[in-house]
């Protein structure tokens, strides 16, 4: 499969993703909206059936994303095919993008359950995401030769056209 087709497969994923998470994050807004939701109590007063309801929505959100992921991935593989596994490396970068949206999306519906203690969820999310960056990091590494071999081609491909261009506006 070309590259073009590639690029046209992920933009169709992309925007599965996009439509999955514009619809999930309506039904969220809508949710907190209603007046009878938000005073609702949930397991306790300190959490309404709304903040409840919007965490569902967060994690059905990072479900739908790290998804998008997952089968972007070959894709990836193929449009950058200079640089090795490189769909693990935007699996990676989209775990991450996840993890930062989770830590604030959750923070409301757990903070309540754990007053004192909030420090342990900082270090979960500090954790699993320096575990993606480093993973993502040494990947990259890993790539270093590839990557520059690339890039080094790139620009003698570019010197070499841009070369001829000048001989021809000497003459």
């Amino acid at each position: 499969m070309g590259k073009k087709e590639l690029l046209w497969e992920l933009a169709v994923k992309a925007v599965k993703t996009l439509v999955a998470l514009f619809t999930l994050f309506a039904m969220g807004i809508f949710v907190e909206s209603l007046p009878y939701a938000r005073s609702l109590p949930f397991l306790s007063a300190s959490l309404p059936v709304s903040v409840f309801l919007n965490a569902v929505v967060s994690l059905l959100a990072v479900i739908v994303f790290v998804r998008f992921g997952a089968e972007a991935s070959p894709a990836a593989d193929g449009m950058f095919s200079f640089m090795p596994e490189a769909g693990r490396l935007g699996r990676s970068l989209v775990k991450i993008l996840a993890l930062m949206f989770s830590y604030y999306a959750f923070q409301e519906a757990i903070f309540p359950f754990i007053a004192g203690f909030e420090w342990v969820y900082q270090s979960v999310f500090l954790g699993f995401t320096l575990f993606f960056v480093v993973r993502a990091g040494l990947q990259i590494y890993g790539s270093s030769e590839e990557i520059s071999r690339f890039l080094i081609g790139a620009l003698r491909q570019g010197t070499q056209a841009a070369a001829p261009a000048a001989k021809d506006k000497a003459e």
